[in-house]
């Protein structure tokens, strides 16, 4: 990690102070460290530039919206946000799933299209402002990493899919991945040879760049030297298409009332982008927060990415999100204080007349640079590392993955989430119960088979490793019915509650059942190491023989309180 003071200092104590508003812009800059978080300022915005120009390309809209949209959204966050550093801005991540979403009302570039999609930003800000209200941050960690990734890199090949036609210098239709493959095989007999050779240049540069120094405008250079030989060779007349005119413009007023058709589809969109919004905005603001040595407030980062997306749907952009490359960059360049992205931003209000200049930029370059950004979500090592852990969860993330290729973006999500119920019911309702035995010469109680675990006689001792429920009650029952059979000299049945946090209703009615059945037979039936919570569900049971169950605080104590009654 680089810094200004060195590659291995924190951020100064000071900034672990809360603060708010105008008073947390210039927190921890002194005269020692304002020229570097200038510099790293300036770096933020050199890789700002290509991406945000590439984005507008996945997002259909006019190149300089994406400045805008940078802009509107790194000022707010400077002022609201919480984390020192995290850039927020347009992201290539969330650009096609709205855009492949409004197309379906509005052709790209229309009136219309521009309108659902300053809307869509304004619903999307509006409910991720209100999970940071209302603190509920835990939405963002619902989705299981191997879900996510498999999201994520089916994203990844739409971005790619989507480009392919700027990257060989063809023109291609559809909407679908399946429909724009399709239409790309009917013109490969007219490809262009200098718009791949700059797509794989551009691309080439970045990933051998990253590897050489990731602080480093990698992109920017890129796309500079592919301008520059395009404009040369006169490459416009051997087919490499030229971005066109881009001209500094101010925000726009975009917003007017939508049919309820149009507010639907806006609606719908909206969810699929929060949830993506929220997991990529808590992921970057804790991994940088732990990088730098602050804080992490993700609540107050939702805020400030919330108010974020409003402003930009008000000044007529589009959706915008937290950047991990950008962020990590702006670490990486030495940033430590929200002067990075006022830098950042204020720059690029100053360059702004300069962007037309820019419409000489072959689509392949920025073609380039968002195949480098698609690459990077199909996590194709973090896939290996889930098949050799599990394949259960290998086979939802390529599920979840195939499900946005070929059904499409809300279908996959809706997919994403269905698996995540489905493998949060599944694991739930597959506990296991473990027959526990004394440490010898200790008061410690672990599984039957580890070195030196003995059991006690006339008792037996089982761990629930789940909370106590309607999906796997039956289980419960049944399997201590099987180790009850399995020891017929058992007298005491003690309950190791330590992993039980809850029970509810049938979860309540089964253990009633099964105190019954052990009272029955004689047996006794005592908990150990219950939380409060559990201790309160027992007390209030509608069956009086739970009501009377004893409670102890250690396993070795209830075992020998039944055993020595």
């Amino acid at each position: 990690m680089s810094s200004t003071n060195g590659p291995t200092s924190r951020t100064p104590i000071a900034l672990r102070r809360p603060a708010k508003g105008l008073n947390q812009v210039f927190l921890g800059v002194n005269r020692a460290n304002a020229a570097g978080q200038v510099l790293a300022g300036v770096t933020l915005l050199a890789i700002a530039i290509p991406e945000q120009l590439a984005t507008s390309r996945l997002a259909g809209v006019p190149a300089f919206v994406a400045l805008i949209a940078f802009i509107t959204a790194t000022l707010v966050f400077v002022v609201v946000g919480s984390n020192p550093i995290m850039s927020v801005g347009a992201d290539s991540t969330i650009a096609p799933l709205f855009a492949v979403v409004l197309i379906r009302l509005a052709p790209v570039s229309t009136t219309l299209y521009f309108e659902l999609v300053a809307a869509t930003a304004v619903v999307t800000g509006l409910v991720v402002l209100a999970v940071g209200l209302l603190r509920l941050g835990w939405i963002a960690d619902f989705l299981s990493l191997p879900i996510v990734t498999g999201f994520l890199g089916g994203i990844g090949v739409i971005i790619i899919v989507h480009q392919l036609p700027s990257a060989l210098g063809v023109t291609s239709g559809g909407t679908s991945v399946i429909q724009r493959l399709e239409s790309l095989s009917h013109v490969l007999g007219h490809l262009s040879a200098w718009s791949i050779a700059l797509a794989l240049g551009t691309l080439a540069v970045m990933m051998i760049g990253e590897k050489i120094n990731g602080r480093l405008p990698w992109a920017l250079a890129a796309i500079v030297v592919a301008t520059i030989l395009a404009v040369a060779g006169s490459l416009a007349t051997h087919g490499v298409v030229e971005l066109g005119a881009v001209s500094a413009q101010l925000p726009t007023w975009r917003l007017h009332w939508l049919s309820g058709a149009q507010w639907g589809l806006v609606a719908t969109t909206a969810v699929t982008l929060v949830i993506v919004i929220l997991s990529q905005t808590a992921a970057t603001t804790r991994t940088s927060s732990d990088d730098l040595g602050v804080d992490s407030d993700i609540s107050r980062d939702f805020v400030g990415v919330g108010l974020a997306n409003v402003a930009a749907g008000l000044v007529g952009a589009f959706p915008v999100n937290a950047s991990p490359a950008r962020t990590t960059v702006a670490r990486l360049a030495g940033g430590r204080t929200k002067l990075v992205g006022l830098t950042a931003a204020v720059l690029a209000i100053l360059l702004s007349p300069l962007a037309r200049y820019a419409h000489s930029i072959p689509l392949a370059a920025l073609a380039g640079v968002l195949f480098f950004i698609a690459l990077r979500l199909i996590k194709v090592d973090q896939l290996a590392l889930i098949w050799r852990a599990s394949r259960v969860e290998f086979l939802f993330a390529v599920i979840s993955g195939l499900g946005v290729i070929l059904i499409g973006v809300e279908q996959g999500l809706a997919i994403a989430v269905g698996l995540a119920i489905l493998d949060q019911t599944w694991r739930s309702a597959r506990p296991q119960m473990f027959e526990l035995g004394r440490h010898a010469n200790s008061t410690s109680w672990e599984p039957i088979g580890d070195p030196g675990v003995v059991t006690v006689d006339h008792a037996l001792v089982v761990l629930f490793d789940n909370d106590l429920f309607f999906a796997n009650a039956g289980i419960f029952r049944r399997e201590v019915h099987t180790m009850m059979a399995a020891h017929p000299t058992v007298r005491h049945f003690v309950l190791d509650a330590v992993a039980i946090s809850d029970i509810d209703f049938t979860g309540m009615t089964i253990l009633a059942q099964v105190v019954g059945d052990l009272a029955e037979d004689g047996i006794s039936f005592t908990l150990a190491r219950v939380n409060v919570g559990v201790r309160a569900t027992v007390a209030k049971s509608f069956d009086a023989a739970v009501r009377k169950l004893a409670m102890y605080d250690s396993v070795d104590e209830a075992v020998n309180a039944v055993t020595t009654a």
